[in-house]
């Protein structure tokens, strides 16, 4: 049963989001004027269908906790990446949200597209300083515009109970913008698993934690326990024992 709900989730998600394509031509008509708006409540429409259907098709809910830990005020969302879930989710959870993700995801079809146009911020890996710069700038320019800023500190989805390795450029971002760093996690990995197109009946839940506020000397040990942070607290999540338990 499951693969028929995951087959019939995907086929009816493939049209709603051809439907989509509707917005191109008339983001067209505004695209000067109204600096991404229009696309990213376009694409949080989308992000809601597809939550929706998620739900109605396959049985997976979500729901959050901590909210109380999402200031009003711009802040750089450090999440746990397992799933292709919070792509999607994070960008219903936290209002005009700007993410942080690398070049490759611009060669998909439509979902590139909604990414550019959204005014997110594109990472080329390996691309050295100029790449960095380039990264700094339009993160400043995007928070100075009151947006939160959500970064993947592992810079990929990492299966349920493994650890990436944090990323140096994080670093930069997080003294150059001096925003408290809001540490996020989550279990979607249990549900949606890395690589697979199966989506598993349950409840996802996100979880936002209490923000880092010391983040004028946040150097590698400072990005290496946020990652252990998120990734220890998705292992309760994921139902893993901590280690060293038996």
């Amino acid at each position: 049963m499951i693969y028929l709900r995951s087959i019939l989730f995907h086929v009816v998600w493939m049209v709603w989001s051809a439907v989509m394509v509707l917005a191109i031509p008339v983001d067209a008509l505004f695209r000067r004027a109204d600096g991404g708006r229009f696309v990213r409540a376009t694409s949080r429409i989308w992000s809601r269908g597809t939550m929706a259907l998620l739900a109605g098709i396959c049985g997976l809910r979500y729901r959050v906790e901590g909210r109380e830990h999402l200031p009003d005020r711009p802040v750089i969302l450090a999440c746990k990446h397992q799933s292709a879930f919070e792509t999607f989710v994070m960008n219903i959870v936290v209002p005009d949200v700007c993410i942080v993700y690398k070049r490759e995801l611009d060669s998909i079809p439509l979902f590139g597209w909604f990414l550019r146009q959204s005014r997110m911020i594109s990472v080329v890996r390996g691309g050295g300083a100029k790449a960095l710069r380039g990264m700094l700038g339009r993160a400043n320019e995007e928070t100075a515009k009151g947006r939160h800023l959500l970064i993947f500190p592992e810079g990929t989805r990492v299966a349920v109970g493994e650890r990436g390795v944090a990323h140096a450029g994080l670093i930069a971002l997080v003294r150059k913008l001096k925003l408290p760093v809001v540490p996020v996690t989550l279990n979607s990995g249990v549900y949606w698993p890395r690589k697979s197109w199966l989506c598993h009946p349950g409840e996802i839940t996100i979880r936002f934690m209490p923000a880092i506020h010391e983040v004028e000397r946040f150097g590698r040990g400072e990005m290496e326990g946020l990652v252990e942070t998120i990734s220890a607290e998705a292992d309760i999540l994921c139902g893993l024992k901590p280690s060293g338990e038996t």
